[in-house]
């Protein structure tokens, strides 16, 4: 049995996740003296970005080029290309330092290596982003595969994304989990593979849970 896990929202605490943007933010805000808080930064930022997003699953524009885009938007002049790849590292870094694992996800992961052929995990997230938080959790070594939306060029729902990873299975009974229902649950189902939902209810999922915890052990209790 090969399974393939979503990041965000699924492994990762999203309260971390807003916690580090934050954080990073305020980065940003000190280093070139932008004369707004923190919060509003963060806004601007995130409604910038808002329409690419939604259209991740035509076309992936990599988050942290959309940062620096952002941040011209509101600083007096473009920006050089040392300030450019700061922020895009900034990016990296400060997710990396502050994003927490969601409550039982360990617990979920030590089950899915043990019960798993190949481990795999499919984000909509940058490549250098995934790689750096993977690591600053301590928990890169459970995957045999990451495939990122800036490795396939489009993020979930397209199928190419899924396909991309679905290349490294060699089992017969595969199995998706994400948070999800527009992008994990849907892109999931559309190639055929069994589907489990991570927070409330869900109309086509073939099984939901509460967390990764749960997740695992309706895999090893239900499926296996």
């Amino acid at each position: 049995m090969d399974i393939f896990l979503d990041m965000t929202g699924t492994i990762t605490s999203m309260e971390s996740e807003d916690y580090a943007f934050l954080k990073m933010c305020e980065a940003i805000k000190k280093r070139f003296n932008i004369d707004m808080g923190a919060r509003e930064l963060m806004e601007h930022i995130l409604e910038f970005r808002r329409p690419y997003m939604e259209n991740r699953h035509v076309e992936y524009y990599p988050i942290r080029n959309l940062i620096v885009k952002a941040v011209e938007k509101i600083v007096p002049k473009r920006l050089c290309s040392s300030d450019a790849f700061w922020i895009m590292d900034a990016y990296s870094e400060f997710h990396a330092r502050y994003v927490k694992l969601a409550p039982r996800a360990k617990e979920g992961l030590d089950i899915l290596r043990e019960i798993s052929k190949h481990l795999g995990l499919i984000t909509d997230a940058d490549t250098p982003y995934t790689q750096k938080v993977l690591k600053g959790l301590g928990i890169e070594h459970y995957f045999d595969s990451v495939t990122t939306a800036e490795d396939a060029g489009v993020g979930k729902p397209n199928p190419k994304i899924f396909e991309m990873a679905l290349k490294n299975s060699r089992e017969n009974l595969k199995i998706y989990i994400g948070d999800s229902e527009k992008r994990d649950i849907v892109g999931a189902k559309n190639v055929g593979i069994v589907a489990i939902k991570i927070g409330g209810e869900s109309r086509i999922a073939d099984y939901t849970a509460t967390n990764l915890f749960d997740a695992a052990k309706i895999i090893k209790d239900i499926i296996l």
